[in-house]
């Protein structure tokens, strides 16, 4: 009975060696543009958004500014789709907000609200509440945010100021790593 014990025990942990070896063997590195909580953006969606990071025009949240062109290479740009029944965007929007303020002479900041999935009054709450300073546009039909990829909220993507895409981080992040990738572009 002790020899079936050991016999087992050892088939066991030469198993558990190879099955260990084999994941280390074959694992792939997590995307760094990817958040814990949403689905990963793959090279496809990544390269679409290289291919389509155009200037565009939507209208604004303000009711001073009827529409805001943004223009990719006036400096670099961070696009945040976001909307205000979002869980992950209350919990980062003050982190963004943060930032903008720290960043707002070297980088532009555009909060766009997929207004198609959202009621306009509860955007102007989440505003508020947030103390948001930075233009909010609105993605009346959820073109833009298509266009981008359309893979979760927040859904942020950095842009140099030649309009490329330099990172991009979807869902809820730390600060730490969406300070990174603001320092990224700054510098770019």
């Amino acid at each position: 009975m002790n020899k079936l014990k050991v016999a087992v025990t050892s088939l066991l942990l030469v198993v558990s060696a190879i099955l260990i070896v084999y994941l280390l063997a074959n694992r792939e590195e997590k995307p760094r543009h990817t958040a814990t909580n949403e689905t990963s953006l793959s090279d496809a969606s990544v390269d679409k958004m290289r291919q389509t990071s155009n200037d565009f025009t939507l209208n604004s949240l303000s009711e001073a500014t009827a529409a805001v062109d943004v223009h990719f290479a006036e400096k670099p740009t961070v696009l945040l789709f976001f909307t205000s029944w979002c869980p992950y965007c209350n919990e980062d929007a003050p982190k963004i907000v943060q930032l903008e303020k720290k960043y707002k002479d070297k980088i532009n900041v555009y909060g766009i609200n997929v207004a198609a999935r959202d009621n306009l009054e509860d955007v102007r709450d989440y505003v508020q509440r947030h103390h948001i300073e930075y233009p909010v546009l609105l993605d009346e039909a959820g073109d833009i945010y298509n266009k981008f990829g359309g893979v979760g909220f927040p859904s942020l993507y950095f842009f140099n100021e030649r309009g490329e895409v330099a990172d991009a981080i979807v869902g809820s992040a730390d600060i730490e790593l969406i300070e990174d990738a603001f320092k990224n572009i700054k510098g770019s």
